[in-house]
């Protein structure tokens, strides 16, 4: 488009909006009326990273496939820690009957998985040395088993146990024979973990506890087993157990699963007043997705409400007047309503990078206001007439307007040329925005003038005096151009040391909002369970292949653990059961627990407790030891005695002897069950394993957790590297996440450089000299240096937020430059420095209300929204101060040399 024709069409245009305001300003906004009521009706919301990304991508289309037939259990977990495992057991039960009732929130709750199916063949999972040893150690105590079967109770056991004491053969009477993993170390006074269990649940029903808690069990797998062996999903330590939830998306909402995770919460906070030593916390995948969305959308709406207000107020109080800033305000406000109705037309959503759009709009759309409304307010000090002072500020500052808005939605829609979607949608609906803003501005923006004038009548005073006193002040400045000159080259080589430390941070927990529950428990997780929420997945068409793979994956340094329904198949199954029935089932066969409970007697009890109490004396050793447990224990206990009435007493101890040996007779019952258990086979296991592991279409998946520190980039790619080693085609949610993170940052990258190429090539047309071209795009460049040198200096990194700042610096900060050359071209007078006129305080003006809208997003409490916010806040500021100091010297030095510009 040339400079001619330019001309005359921004003056049609302006002919057009003085002859037929009414007209253009109603249309308008009926426009904008429209579009925000198309807006509400079609727009949706795009909130999963997964979004980001385009559908056709190999590593796309293999992740959906693999959630296709495996469902995400791990978007919601709940995870709960308690003091026993009473609480937490307890607790999960209650929270998932409440969950189930949220049908429409709530499409899955797994809190345990039946575990009756392995508890009938846990023998078949014993290694040859262990089933050897269990043999051994029945034989070996075929007398004391016999005993106690032929008189079960409370004191015939602790009589037995009283008899035992000083051989130190306590412990293993009942241990060993249930199979105990670990062996223990006898120590001189004997081990006495059966007696401590016995004691501390004998204590807890004198006292009035009804809730019993087997010793047996804690004999057969220790605390944290007992959870396990029940079906409850539990931590590699124990401290935690785990709670999956899969929520309901609400595509109509930006914020996606709010509404469950809120009553999630709701309900935890409900639950937690019947078990109040539990706590808990909401992590998952979704979860942070979510609460980053709620966070973000609370402090986009914060950050636009104080942009909007604060450039009003900047504007306003700059121009020395209030109603044409406002009528620039309502224009802004016309563009973004277009740009609404335009995005849910062409697109119909937004997504987690592309709704920042609002923001970006406000911080840029106003400038060409300010220009617009600068030059007006300088014609007609000068005595032009309302027509005439927009015919030459369209013909003046609106080609600079239109040259800005063309290269900045050029910044924007080179992104369009990208492979990462999220970019693409962004770049399509920011470059777009901006034009839209232009056309409010150039057309809409002199039709409200016109009309404020006519009404108004407003008169002008003639201030060209004072405009030539201050354009001589700066002129003196600029007289020593050849120290701003060397002074500016000085800062852009110090600052450019700093490009080869630019540091970036590809962890994007890093991005949310500091002490954000869902990101401080997905780290206890990881450092409690050896597990995450970003794991990666392999898929296979047989068991014998998984297997293979995932012995592999093991060996591999970079993984920390690997799940899959291998683990549920003994390895040596038939060899063990051979073994079980040759040579367990005999001796467990001839072991009969009597139907009826030996009678109690309170006082036989008692003197048996004495005995033991005597035994134990003198030999505490530490306060550790168990010997110093027991015996504080038995004094306790009798103590507590003495304080209860007798016949209540007895009763609670009757009661609890009663429960024990209930529970006895159903272990022993479980043994001999194991002892003619059937094979483990993978069509009978539980439905809800084998969903997890085995898809309907009979693919095998492994997940592979990793022992790395995934967001170190070099940590990143050697994982990524040894998954491929043993399958190229891993997918999973670590394999998409990294995979995308490296498209976004490639796509920032090369958004910037096809910008910069697209600005050089317009740019270069529009002026058609060389040394022009570089003064008009010397304040982006020396800008984003000295930008790079401040972030260095305070420690900011890059990151997958503020990376944006590559190709959208360059639309804004080049255009400083046009405006300025621009004008610079305009004037007859080259030795008067452009910023003392009109122009001057426009690009100032721009700039800060720019500032303003990028610097509102620094009161987020998103660290990536606050970060996006600082570097472009430093970016438009650096690109600034070039302007109004390195260009007006260099164009100082142009005129003082009689180069052409």
């Amino acid at each position: 488009m040339t400079s001619g024709f330019l001309t005359r069409f921004l003056s049609a245009i302006e002919r057009f909006a003085h002859r037929h305001s009414l007209l253009v300003v109603f249309s308008s906004l009926l426009l904008a009326v429209l579009a925000l009521w198309v807006t509400a009706q079609k727009l949706t919301f795009k909130t999963g990273r997964g979004d980001l990304v385009a559908k056709g991508l190999a590593y796309v289309e293999r992740y959906e496939n693999y959630r296709e037939q495996f469902e995400d259990l791990d978007g919601m977990v709940v995870v709960v820690e308690g003091k026993t495992n009473a609480d937490m057991a307890g607790f999960a039960e209650a929270l998932q009957k409440k969950l189930l009732t949220q049908p429409q929130l709530f499409s899955k709750v797994v809190h345990k998985i039946d575990t009756s199916y392995f508890r009938s063949r846990f023998m078949l999972y014993l290694d040859r040395g262990e089933l050897e040893t269990l043999t051994s150690k029945l034989e070996d105590h075929q007398d004391f088993l016999e005993s106690l079967n032929s008189s079960p109770g409370l004191h015939p056991l602790l009589a037995s146990i009283n008899a035992e004491i000083s051989s130190g053969m306590v412990d293993s009477l009942l241990s060993d024979f249930l199979g105990e993993e670990e062996e223990k170390k006898k120590e001189d006074e004997g081990d006495l973990n059966l007696l401590v269990r016995l004691l501390e649940e004998m204590n807890r029903f004198l006292m009035g506890e009804t809730s019993y808690r087997s010793p047996w069990q804690s004999l057969f797998k220790g605390g944290e087993e007992s959870l396990r062996e029940q079906g409850y999903m539990v931590s590699k330590n124990g401290d935690l157990l785990f709670i999956l939830v899969v929520p309901n998306d609400d595509e109509t909402s930006f914020t996606g699963y709010k509404d469950a995770v809120e009553k999630a919460r709701q309900l935890i906070s409900e639950t937690r007043k019947d078990f109040p030593d539990v706590t808990v916390g909401l992590t998952g995948e979704d979860v942070i997705s979510s609460d980053e969305m709620v966070t973000t959308q609370s402090d986009v709406e914060i950050a636009s409400k104080i942009a909007l207000a604060g450039v009003a107020l900047l504007f306003i109080v700059a121009y020395q007047g209030v109603v044409k800033p406002l009528l620039a305000v309502f224009c802004l406000l016309l563009g973004l309503s277009w740009t609404m109705g335009f995005t849910t037309l062409t697109i119909g959503h937004l997504n987690i990078l592309s709704v920042v759009f609002t923001t970006i709009l406000i911080g840029l759309g106003i400038d060409f206001g300010i220009h617009i409304l600068e030059r007006f307010k300088e014609e007609r000090e000068q005595g032009n007439e309302i027509l005439t002072a927009l015919q030459k500020t369209l013909q003046g500052t609106g080609k600079g307007n239109f040259s800005g808005a063309i290269t900045t939605a050029m910044a924007f829609g080179a992104m369009v040329l990208t492979d990462f979607t999220g970019i693409v949608e962004l770049g399509w609906i920011a470059g777009w925005g901006i034009l839209f803003c232009m056309v409010a501005m150039l057309l809409v923006l002199p039709a409200l003038i016109t009309l404020e004038e006519t009404w108004r009548k407003t008169s002008y005073t003639n201030k060209k005096t004072a405009a030539v006193e201050q354009s001589g002040i700066i002129d003196k400045i600029f007289d020593h151009y050849y120290f701003i000159i060397g002074l500016c080259i000085i800062l852009v080589l110090i600052s450019s040391l700093a490009l080869k430390d630019l540091r970036f941070d590809y962890n994007l927990l890093n991005l949310q909002a500091k002490g954000t529950e869902a990101v401080q428990y997905e780290m206890k997780i990881l450092e409690s369970a050896g597990r995450s929420a970003w794991s990666a997945a392999i898929l296979a068409d047989s068991l014998e292949e998984i297997q293979e793979k995932e012995d592999q994956l093991k060996a591999l340094p970079t993984v920390a653990r690997v799940e899959s329904v291998s683990a549920v198949i003994p390895k040596h199954q038939e060899e063990n059961a051979v073994f079980v029935r040759e040579k367990l089932a005999p001796l467990l066969n001839d072991l009969e627990v009597e139907p009826e409970d030996a009678d109690f007697s309170w006082k036989a009890l008692n003197k048996t407790l004495k005995r033991i109490q005597f035994k134990l004396q003198g030999r505490e050793g530490d306060e550790l030891s168990q010997v110093k447990v027991a015996g504080d224990l038995v004094k306790n206990f009798r103590e507590q005695s003495q304080k209860v009435e007798p016949d209540l007493a007895k009763q609670r101890l009757e009661n609890f002897s009663q429960l024990l040996f209930t529970d006895y007779r159903n272990l022993m019952d479980e043994l001999k069950v194991n002892a003619s258990a059937k094979l483990v086979k993978l069509n009978e296991i539980p439905e809800e394993l084998k969903k997890r592991y085995i898809s309907q279409k009979g693919k095998f998946v492994a997940h592979i957790f990793p022992s790395v520190d995934v967001w170190d980039q070099d940590e990143r790619k050697k994982y990524l590297n040894d998954l491929r080693s043993v399958d190229p085609d891993v997918t999973g949610t670590a394999v998409h996440m990294f995979e995308s993170t490296r498209l976004m940052t490639e796509g920032y990258v090369n958004g910037g450089i096809y910008a910069m190429t697209a600005i050089i090539i317009y740019v270069s047309f529009l002026f058609r000299n060389l040394r022009t071209v570089f003064f008009v795009l010397l304040p982006v460049m020396a800008g984003s240096i000295w930008t790079v040198g401040i972030m260095e200096l305070i420690g900011l990194k890059l990151n997958m937020a503020n990376l944006v700042i590559l190709p959208l610096i360059l639309g804004i900060g080049v255009v400083n430059g046009i405006h300025i050359t621009h004008r610079y071209r305009e004037e007859e007078d080259k030795n008067s420095s452009v910023l003392g006129k009109s122009t001057g305080l426009a690009v100032l003006l721009s700039s800060l209300t720019t500032m303003i809208g990028f610097g509102s997003m620094m009161v987020a409490d998103h660290y990536g929204v606050y970060s996006l916010g600082l570097v472009l806040t430093l970016g438009v500021f650096n690109c600034l101060v070039a302007s109004v100091t390195f260009l007006p010297a260099l164009l100082k030095l142009s005129t003082d040399r009689g180069w052409k510009v």
